[in-house]
């Protein structure tokens, strides 16, 4: 029973999902220049980061349960932990959670949360099998809690847009390459991926193309003002190096494609902590 609850709990992803509500954190830090104690409203923001985070998650198992039966046969639906209706319900349980919250924190966060939530759907049931815009898609979600997190405190600002673009491209950049390693199973649902339509070695051209994009991009928060030289530039030179490293290393050896989209979370982790020093510092 423990480890049916388990794996009907993994459905959300709970590390992701909580990177999602520390994401907003660190913009409403950045924002405000300082730590700041969980007021109700902030309390409300993570809370709902983190369950739209889910809702996207069970939603996208939902519709690729033929494709994990061969990429992850030990998720939820595909083992028969739970019930596809079941997943619904708890989908939809998240969702309700996560948009009450939103409400109370104001309309355009609410306004912003729905969209999130329909695009987390018409990602799962249509954006994803045409690849590129799919991958565009889930990376405006992961990106949005820097503007999320602006807009809480009522300090949104061009430093957080610029994360924002940041952390689009680089994840567009991850989505890319989960789609080379992924191949076999999106076959099953005819996903148009660029590793699927045009080979392996040009999807991995485009997603280091995009990685190494924000990587040039990434002094921009210190021209744009808002963050301490000091404090971001050593942080953020050692992810750019991460980023630089994982690219090449998936362009000398596309089958490597596997363990570089696990790796990529790492870098992706230490931009945030360099947000973080940046702002304190």
């Amino acid at each position: 029973m423990r480890s049916r609850i388990a794996t009907v709990a993994s459905m959300i992803r709970p590390l992701n999902a909580f990177m999602t509500s520390v994401a907003v954190y660190v913009a409403v830090t950045v924002a405000l220049r300082h730590l700041t104690p969980p007021t109700p409203r902030l309390v409300a923001a993570c809370v709902t980061a983190f369950t739209i985070a889910g809702f996207a998650m069970v939603v996208n198992d939902i519709y690729d349960i033929d494709v994990d039966r061969v990429n992850e046969p030990g998720r939820a639906l595909p083992s028969g932990a739970i019930s596809i209706r079941g997943a619904w319900v708890y989908a939809l349980i998240l969702a309700v959670v996560g948009l009450g919250l939103a409400a109370y924190d104001g309309v355009i966060e609410l306004g912003l949360a729905g969209l999130s939530c329909a695009l987390s759907i018409l990602y799962s049931k249509t954006l994803k099998l045409r690849g590129l815009s799919g991958n565009l898609a889930v990376s405006y979600n992961v990106a949005l809690p820097f503007l999320y997190g602006g807009l809480v405190v009522n300090k949104l600002s061009i430093v957080l847009a610029t994360f924002f673009l940041l952390a689009f491209l680089s994840n567009t950049g991850r989505e890319i390459i989960k789609g080379i390693a992924e191949s076999e199973g999106d076959a099953l649902r005819s996903v148009r991926t660029l590793a699927r339509v045009h080979g392996p070695r040009v999807a991995a051209k485009f997603g280091s193309a995009f990685s190494l994009i924000a990587v040039g991009l990434s002094p921009i928060p210190i021209f744009v003002g808002g963050l301490s030289p000091l404090g971001y530039l050593p942080v953020v030179f050692v992810t750019d190096i991460l980023f630089v490293y994982l690219s090449v290393k998936l362009l000398m050896d596309v089958s490597s494609a596997q363990s570089v989209k696990k790796l990529y979370k790492f870098p992706m982790l230490l931009a945030m902590v360099s947000f973080i020093t940046g702002a304190l510092v």
